[in-house]
């Protein structure tokens, strides 16, 4: 964002402990674009050295009321000291314990207190995560302080997003805020781009599709919460790849187990095709490993927008669970080698120029400030 010699922006940035490594990191904190103050409970058994104190907390307050930072980023609430619904003396339990013993692992939760005594005088960018499709009600002072909210999975109608706090707070109360949302994407970190992609010739895998389906249901390590994270849409995609390799036409590696790195990586640089269906979330890290490094993305057709996604036939290749039009799109595909062999380049670029986890960040910064800078008629926040 900054150029030489020109004045970093000032970020205050509160943030849980989830993701903090893979997510935060390559968006905001990699290299020395911004001026990072952070705000992160424990991550670990030991106590994280960004934890606020109370002493900190009226510090920051304090600060942001002196307009010391440009700007401050949080990401979405992860610990409520006071979550609805859960009966008046639980909550009542749960409150006090988080705001005592556990306070330092409030984090974002705090992020309205601490801009309500700036007064409107520094904008704020909520980074919604979660693959969640709707801004969940613990997140609503958030949206109501934000001046913009990035939401991944964000319904193509985006009001659908705030349809649950509409019941609970009321349209009228929340529509007005639906102009806040902005969607968001996973993007890829710059350490899973390789510096080159294999030529679509040298790629000896028709079709590849990796990933355990129902993770941890081995005899040996039994997974205790198997209904609640088995795919069904996984499942059946599965199911269609193994009868492709079974019919041997094409060559299909299918590997329902956990495969290393260096070999996950090393089948990306060999597949002309990446099945890439829909997981928790709308679309997966999959979908950028697999076109950073050229691999073409077969994906099925997404129920939520995300920012600047894969164009269908220019970026990846989609297809429908309706009928047979996953192994119809399979065969168009392996029967026009020049149109993969063409894909496979743009994908590369377009992942390189828009999808590199620190583009996202810069993004969200440059676009939560234009906005601000609109509303408040051009002045400096």
């Amino acid at each position: 964002m900054s150029s030489p010699g020109e004045k970093r922006l000032r970020l205050l940035v509160l943030w849980g402990p989830s993701h903090f490594e893979e997510f935060l990191g390559p968006l905001l904190l990699d290299g020395d674009r911004y001026d990072v103050e952070l705000v992160s409970g424990d991550r670990s058994s030991q106590r994280s050295e960004h934890a606020a104190s109370w002493g900190r907390l009226l510090s920051l307050r304090a600060r942001l009321a002196r307009g010391e930072f440009d700007l401050v980023v949080s990401g979405p609430v992860q610990n409520a000291a006071w979550p609805r619904p859960k009966g008046f003396w639980t909550s009542l339990a749960q409150a006090a314990r988080y705001l005592t013993l556990r306070h330092r692992m409030l984090d974002t939760w705090w992020t309205p207190w601490l801009l309500s005594g700036a007064r409107g005088k520094v904008p704020l960018a909520v980074v919604d995560f979660l693959d969640t499709s709707f801004v969940l009600p613990k997140d609503f002072p958030l949206l109501q302080a934000a001046t913009l909210y990035f939401k991944i999975n964000l319904y193509f109608w985006p009001r659908r997003s705030l349809m649950p706090l509409e019941n609970l707070y009321g349209q009228r109360r929340v529509i007005g805020l639906t102009s806040k949302l902005r969607p968001l994407t996973n993007g890829v970190p710059k350490s899973r781009i390789p510096e080159s992609a294999r030529p679509m010739k040298e790629r000896d895998v028709d079709v590849l599709f990796t990933g355990t389906i129902q993770p941890g249901r081995s005899a040996d390590d039994p997974n205790p919460f198997g209904d609640l994270t088995h795919n069904p849409i996984r499942q059946q995609v599965y199911e269609r790849v193994l009868k492709l390799r079974d019919q041997g036409k094409y060559h299909v590696v299918c590997r329902n187990e956990r495969v290393s790195k260096a070999e996950y990586f090393e089948l990306l640089q060999r597949a002309k095709i990446v099945v890439c269906t829909e997981s928790f979330g709308c679309e997966t890290w999959r979908h950028y490993e697999a076109g950073a490094a050229g691999a073409v993305v077969l994906a099925n057709w997404p129920y939520a927008q995300n920012y600047m996604p894969y164009e269908p036939d220019v970026h990846a290749l989609y297809f429908s669970l309706i009928g047979g039009d996953f192994e119809r799109a399979v065969e168009r595909a392996l029967a026009a080698p020049a149109k993969l062999d063409e894909i496979s380049r743009n994908v590369r670029a377009f992942t390189l120029a828009h999808k590199e986890r620190g583009h996202v960040g810069d993004r969200v910064v440059a676009e939560t400030l234009r906005e601000w800078h609109q509303r408040s008629g051009g002045q400096a926040a």
